[in-house]
């Protein structure tokens, strides 16, 4: 009878931890009118910027198409006028991405949240760049639906090495 009883109190934990999940993935919308025309535009929307980057990782490549385009230009352009965020491209790094573009806006958003989560003045490139590698990598993991890349298969085994750091280091 008890292990009737915990499998039953398992069961719904489990079930409302997914239902919190999808809820919040559902829940997300890009705020309306939003315009970046100050340097407090920018910090406005920076919670936003957060939740749009949760929710584009949560979502599956392909799926709600027409959120995901509009999520991701929402982002890109916070990203392309933020002056306290600056993204800097790194074209040793970025080969990785280059049998699988869509995985960009994942490297991407990846590198703003952590910058935006570290809150020093200027956050540590070098990390921001592995935080949006390890974003890709989540991603990558999760999307069943896509053909293998072996540029990011090798990251997801560097990744798993310990080595993926050590990697970043010497593409900076």
């Amino acid at each position: 009878m008890f292990m009737r009883s915990a499998y039953r109190i398992v069961f719904f934990v489990v079930l409302g931890a997914l239902s919190a999940g999808t809820a919040f993935a559902q829940s997300f919308r890009v705020p309306e009118h939003y315009s970046f025309n100050t340097r407090e535009d920018y910090h406005k929307y920076d919670k936003d910027i957060i939740h749009a980057i949760n929710w584009i990782e949560k979502t599956t490549p392909g799926e709600e198409a027409d959120r995901m385009k509009v999520a991701s230009r929402f982002l890109l352009e916070w990203l392309s006028g933020c002056p306290y965020v600056r993204f800097t491209q790194n074209v040793r790094i970025d080969a990785f991405l280059g049998d699988s573009p869509q995985y960009r806006i994942y490297y991407e958003g990846g590198w703003v949240k952590y910058a935006l989560e570290d809150k020093t003045e200027h956050p540590d490139k070098m990390m921001c760049t592995l935080a949006g590698i390890r974003a890709v990598l989540k991603v990558y993991k999760h999307d069943g639906n896509k053909k293998r890349d072996p540029n990011i298969d090798e990251l997801a085994k560097l990744d798993q090495q310990g080595k993926l750091k050590d990697w970043v280091q010497e593409r900076m």
